[in-house]
């Protein structure tokens, strides 16, 4: 945690330095790293159980606590899940984009609970999702590709 703890903290800093730059470049940065307090991970794998098929995951979570909300898309079965442990009284959300369509959206069953939902797609489509801590104003939300998946 202490390594996650410090490159959030590095990200901090260096958008908070941009920020002070002023003008486009300042404002691009800002916008596209999470709030203060927060960091994010992204992972995309070749999933061994589905030929052509690529993972993803993307996770947003707190520096200074455990809290984080998750979003992963699993190539082999199409299947989502969704972890909120985050403690805000809101669902988390995932969008997802496969192929040319999208976002579809996915709500968590609430703070500290895993959902998984099975879904169904053509193969060979690429894949983006994008988890938040919630769908309201000030949500903390990774950024849509990052890291692309393949269904």
């Amino acid at each position: 945690m202490r390594l996650r703890t410090m490159t959030a903290a590095a990200a901090a800093l260096t958008v908070a330095a941009l920020g002070t730059l002023g003008g486009a470049a300042g404002a691009a940065a800002a916008t596209a790293a999470p709030q203060a307090g927060w960091g994010t991970d992204y992972y995309a794998w070749n999933d061994p159980e589905d030929a052509g098929g690529v993972s993803v995951a993307e996770m947003a979570y707190k520096t200074t606590s455990d809290e984080y909300v998750h979003g992963r898309f699993r190539a082999y079965g199409e299947v989502l899940s969704i972890w909120d442990y985050h403690d805000n009284d809101r669902k988390s959300v995932v969008r997802l984009w496969v192929g040319g369509s999208g976002p579809a959206v996915f709500y968590s069953n609430g703070d500290n609970t895993y959902r998984e939902k099975n879904l169904s797609y053509d193969e060979g489509q690429t894949v983006y999702i994008q988890t938040c801590t919630s769908d309201g104003a000030g949500a903390v939300c990774t950024e849509k590709k990052k890291v692309p998946g393949r269904s």
